[in-house]
């Protein structure tokens, strides 16, 4: 038996430490497009454009602050799983991509963060695209060069490098033939 067939079911969940940071940049974000939004310290240079861009913030830091603040109580099970048959990250959908179905991994870098990226077949691309947010998301992300279903390992126990190498490792094990217990055992004399 291939040390490949003896990969481990991993299951991947939050990790506490990384929410919590991204929670506090999630406040301090907020409170400063708030300092400046509602003009707490009293400028009075600034422009009405700045006190849009303030505003918008305020929204944006806000719902992305309340969202990890749930995320960090909510989440008590794994998000994503990785067999050697295929991957599933119910952040994305509730089924499983097959390996055979994944046409290429690569990993997508912006500034600090790691994303992989799964290149799949086109007849099940459409599957994971998502709703309408998504689907706008993806058209987006295209010309930047993540086209494909992206598997964000943010806040998550495994940084994105290692889930890139640890992807790369169970797709080239579930592409190979499974060879199994039935391959194991000798055939019966006739």
């Amino acid at each position: 038996m291939s040390v490949s067939q003896n990969l481990p079911n991993l299951a991947i969940g939050y990790s506490v430490a990384r929410l919590l940071r991204l929670l506090g940049a999630g406040l301090v974000l907020t409170l400063l497009c708030a300092a400046l939004a509602f003009n707490w310290h009293y400028v009075k240079d600034i422009t009405t454009f700045q006190i849009v861009l303030c505003d918008f913030g305020v929204v944006f830091f806000g719902l992305a602050t309340c969202k990890t603040l749930w995320t960090l109580i909510s989440s008590r099970e794994p998000v994503l799983f990785i067999t050697r048959v295929g991957i599933r990250d119910t952040r994305l959908a509730d089924d499983t991509i097959a390996w055979r179905s994944v046409r290429d991994i690569s990993i997508w870098r912006y500034r600090s963060q790691r994303i992989v990226v799964l290149q799949l077949d086109p007849f099940l691309a459409d599957r994971f695209a998502g709703g309408f947010l998504k689907r706008v998301l993806s058209l987006v992300n295209k010309p930047v060069g993540a086209d494909g279903v992206l598997v964000n390992a943010g806040g998550l126990t495994m940084d994105g490098e290692a889930l890139f190498e640890t992807c790369r490792q169970y797709w080239t094990a579930g592409r190979l033939p499974y060879s199994g217990r039935a391959a194991a055992e000798p055939e019966p004399a006739h």
